[in-house]
């Protein structure tokens, strides 16, 4: 297990604050990309590294601001039924460091690297299916009408599972390695003393 203990609670707000901001600002930076987010993958990092209450405020929070602030409109039930799919992207990562001590493998191509990219692909259908099940129920009265409209006239659930496959995969053991080797908590506790010396 290689969950990262956070030795304050000041450390559980920043760094769930600051993975909250790269959610939203990659979901900015790339809405011309159609359903190719980082965020799936950030808020999978953040229940995978820091737990699963972590990973899931993570991801409220992260909806909430883009779900309110974003060009497609806002709808209170979509949101939170977007909401609550992300969550799931937390589960799976608080679930899969249970099974993986290790974050990836000997090389870049490697079993555990193809398992991250699993996980990444039913995390996105499960997601997928639930959103796109309560907006055909909301928007047309047919849960049924949502499904099929997931991938009709444009793939986008393909899209999303696709481009989550590789992601999880790829980017997401490189995020938790880098993490673990910067020392980044070890940061916050050295910018905590350093802060308290300055007000002293």
């Amino acid at each position: 297990m290689v969950e990262v203990k956070f030795q304050q609670p000041i450390d559980r707000v920043v760094t769930i604050g600051l993975l909250s901001s790269l959610c939203i600002v990659s979901n900015y930076a790339m809405l011309p990309l159609w359903n190719v987010k980082l965020m799936d993958t950030i808020v999978f990092v953040s229940g995978f590294l820091y737990g699963l209450h972590a990973g899931m405020a993570v991801a409220a929070i992260s909806w909430f601001v883009y779900g309110i602030l974003n060009p497609y409109g806002f709808s209170l039930p979509t949101l939170l039924a977007v909401i609550t799919g992300e969550m799931l992207y937390a589960l799976s990562g608080s679930l899969a460091k249970r099974k993986f001590s290790m974050t990836n493998g000997p090389g870049f191509l490697s079993a555990q690297n193809l398992a991250f990219g699993v996980v990444g692909l039913f995390s996105t259908l499960a997601y997928d299916v639930l959103t796109n099940a309560v907006a055909g129920w909301l928007f047309y009265g047919s849960v049924m009408y949502g499904l099929l409209t997931m991938n009709f006239p444009i793939p986008m659930g393909i899209i999303h599972e696709a481009s989550n496959f590789f992601l999880f995969a790829f980017l997401a053991p490189v995020a938790i390695n880098s993490v673990k080797r910067s020392g980044f908590q070890s940061a916050l506790k050295r910018g905590r003393k350093e802060g308290l010396r300055n007000v002293i």
